[in-house]
């Protein structure tokens, strides 16, 4: 149940799921082609880490997403050196459930899960989405901005492998993916964008998008929850959307993942032909140069495989036996 994510030449393993392990740094030697195990920094039981956010060289941002707290690292050494504490910005329990984290112009824009421990599912008393704005100079939290319009909940997701659900465009607009109930509440499927322009500290909801009730091109069911996401550029986005209508008794085996290809501008969405509808477990998406690379564990086809979006075409570029969870190419 670990997570993974490269910064550079710094490799960061999180355990995720077991909790225990906390945060080791691997680095990589381009010269050498080599990994070298680092430091570890030991984080309290069920803390959930899965995703960093490099400041400086010096300075990162660590959410303990089982714990409600972020803390300041140096991401060299693996010393803890502060904390943020988020408790009284949690809806129903202690913790606030922090996420993933972006930093844009000297802003740390934190998603806040809020999750109801007991259901594992969003509050249902509140459907909005809530982030945090943190002053990276001074590490204080300066306000939440808070989505209520569009109903759309549960922004990011906490693991690594989904770090590309919060991104910039090239005009510095910031936009974040939201999940929703994940596709397993038939009576609330919504799931999509939210977008803070760039200058600003609230949400435009003019460009909040609901996608669960926008046609698939090419496929005759809609998105029930927004898996992951991968900015490729020119405000598209490479994307895998969960469709309930394929999902089983065992939703970690059913192959309900669907690779799409997103265009904020004109708000459409087209499936990926070429790539197999994949379980929940498969469901990375990273970049080669200009290029999308989608991890699916199919039915027929199981590996990695590259989308064009110029082009507009796929092709498996390597073949597994098991799951492939991530990709990373220097």
């Amino acid at each position: 149940g670990s997570s993974v994510q490269v910064v550079g030449y710094d490799v960061y393993l999180f355990d995720t799921m077991k909790g225990v392990g906390g945060t080791t740094r691997w680095s990589y030697d381009p010269a050498t082609k080599k990994l070298t195990k680092g430091a570890n920094l030991p984080a309290p039981a069920a803390s959930m880490i899965g995703h960093l956010e490099k400041v400086s060289d010096s300075k990162a941002y660590l959410p303990l997403y089982g714990q409600g707290v972020v803390w300041i690292i140096n991401p060299q050494t693996m010393k803890k050196t502060g904390e943020i504490a988020l408790q009284e910005y949690a809806h129903g329990d202690n913790s606030a459930d922090p996420a993933m984290g972006f930093v844009r112009d000297g802003k740390y824009y934190l998603s806040l899960n809020q999750i109801d421990p007991n259901a594992s599912a969003p509050y249902a008393d509140y459907p909005q989405s809530d982030v945090a704005i943190i002053d990276v100079q001074t590490d204080k939290v300066e306000k939440i901005a808070s989505e209520k319009t569009s109903g759309l909940i549960y922004p990011t997701r906490s693991m690594a492998p989904h770090s590309g659900m919060m991104f910039t465009n090239e005009a510095g607009d910031l936009y974040i993916a939201t999940s929703g109930y994940f596709g397993f509440n038939p009576a609330n499927t919504k799931c999509g964008f939210l977008c803070i322009p760039k200058g600003a500290t609230e949400f435009d909801t003019n460009r909040s998008w609901d996608i669960s009730t926008t046609p698939i091109e090419g496929y005759e069911h809609k998105a029930a929850t927004v898996i992951n996401t991968q900015y490729i550029g020119n405000n598209k986005v490479a994307a895998y959307v969960g469709i309930s209508e394929l999902y089983t008794a065992n939703p970690y085996t059913a192959k309900s993942s669907m690779a799409v290809i997103i265009d904020l501008n004109t708000k459409t969405i087209k499936q990926i032909e070429g790539i197999p509808l994949t379980d929940g477990h498969s469901v990375f998406i990273g970049k080669l140069k200009s290029k999308a690379v989608f991890a699916a564990f199919g039915t027929d086809k199981r590996g990695l495989f590259l989308y064009d979006p110029v082009a507009g075409t796929t092709e498996q570029i390597l073949t597994t036996v098991g799951n492939p969870a991530f990709f990373h190419a220097w």
